[in-house]
């Protein structure tokens, strides 16, 4: 019946010693009290099937048994006073039912309380069936007592009717047995898919769990290759920044010569991944130092990611090239001074003169040709001159 390793027989133990019928209905009482939330049809169903065998059973003996109405009385005032919210009613019931099971062979009510307690609501409700069919066993042998003594009146009554009236006897015993045993695998079976079904929901928490993780994962890798992305880009146009200048047909060995641009190009962009190199065995990186570059450069990466020292490559290569940019910049602004006569033009800032004297030609030129537009072929030559 109660299929469980620590209560399965306990409870039959704490009972076991109750035979009289009235104490089965105390037991049935109890037990219903145990389940604060029953079937009330069926509830009602089963109170209806007590009071008929218990009626059966007085009616099936020659001598009426007197305290049948009174504990049909009890069953009906429990019931209606839990229906009815009485809890005066209902604690007075609890004290008969208390004190009828009060016995020396009985001692182990708060226990058997404390084990009902524990039970599912399918326990609570086999118990209950359980109690009936005791019941039920007293009405159905006082019936066939009731036969067998007014057969006994009968002289010519044979033997075989009253085997037959045994054997009908052993069958409705064995009918019992077969449905308490009916009992005890289907609360096997309700067991088992309790646990199947508290395994399924582990299974599907964790499943949650590990997708959330892996579309995180797919977030943070997703951003990490748009940064890098984006450093590559801007790596490239600050090469391309530094390679910017005009092919003029300088000769071939010229350093100002396109190809040999390319390759000075080429040669400073290996320069700048040899010295920001990120060696795999590096034993220590200044962390501080790191996030404090990566947020200069407005880089989300941390320090903690995988791709950090990926990223840390392309930032130093970035920073360099700005220190570049920015020293050749302040060096055309800052080497203009003295330049208005070609010979006090020191070696230093011949570079800067130039521009600065390409600059003003420039200038002229683009005057030149807003004031003589009237010459036909002039502002293509003049645009062919500028680029």
């Amino acid at each position: 019946m109660i299929y469980d390793q620590d209560l399965t027989w306990r409870i039959f133990h704490i009972f076991g010693h109750l035979c009289m019928w009235e104490e089965f209905v105390c037991l049935y009482i109890i037990v219903l009290d145990c389940d604060l939330e029953p079937n009330i049809i069926d509830v009602e169903q089963e109170i209806e099937n007590i009071k008929g065998f218990i009626k059966q059973f007085s009616t099936g003996l020659n001598t009426e048994i007197t305290n049948i109405s009174y504990w049909i009385g009890i069953i009906d005032r429990y019931w209606d006073s839990r229906t009815q919210f009485n809890e005066t009613e209902l604690a007075a019931v609890k004290a008969i039912v208390n004190k009828r099971l009060d016995t020396d062979y009985f001692r182990n009510l708060n226990e058997l309380i404390n084990y009902l307690k524990q039970m599912t609501k399918f326990q609570i409700k086999t118990l209950r069936h359980i109690f009936m069919t005791r019941l039920y066993g007293y009405s159905h042998f006082a019936s066939y007592l009731s036969i067998f003594h007014h057969q006994q009146d009968d002289t010519n009554k044979s033997d075989e009717d009253i085997e037959k009236i045994v054997y009908e006897g052993t069958m409705a015993k064995q009918e019992a047995e077969t449905k308490l045993e009916n009992h005890n695998y289907l609360n096997d079976l309700n067991e088992r898919i309790n646990n199947l079904q508290k395994d399924n929901d582990e299974l599907t928490s964790k499943l949650k769990v590990a997708q959330i993780q892996l579309e995180d994962n797919e977030y943070k890798i997703g951003i990490l290759e748009t940064e890098i992305n984006l450093l590559q880009e801007q790596r490239n146009f600050n090469n391309v920044r530094i390679g910017d200048v005009t092919d003029v047909e300088w000769r071939d060995d010229d350093e100002n010569n396109s190809t040999q641009l390319v390759k000075d190009i080429k040669k400073l962009n290996r320069a700048l991944n040899k010295i920001t190199e990120v060696k795999r065995n590096v034993k220590e990186i200044k962390k501080e130092t790191v996030t404090e570059l990566f947020s200069s450069l407005g880089c989300n990466t941390t320090i903690k990611d995988k791709q950090m020292k990926l990223v840390l490559v392309a930032a130093l290569q970035q920073k360099l090239i700005r220190c570049i940019i920015d020293n050749a910049k302040y060096y055309f602004e800052h080497a203009n001074t003295g330049i208005s006569q070609v010979q006090n033009i020191s070696v230093d800032n011949l570079e800067a003169a130039i521009l600065f004297k390409t600059e003003d030609l420039i200038k002229l030129i683009t005057r030149f040709e807003d004031t003589h537009s009237e010459i036909e072929d002039f502002p293509q030559i003049t645009r062919l001159l500028m680029s």
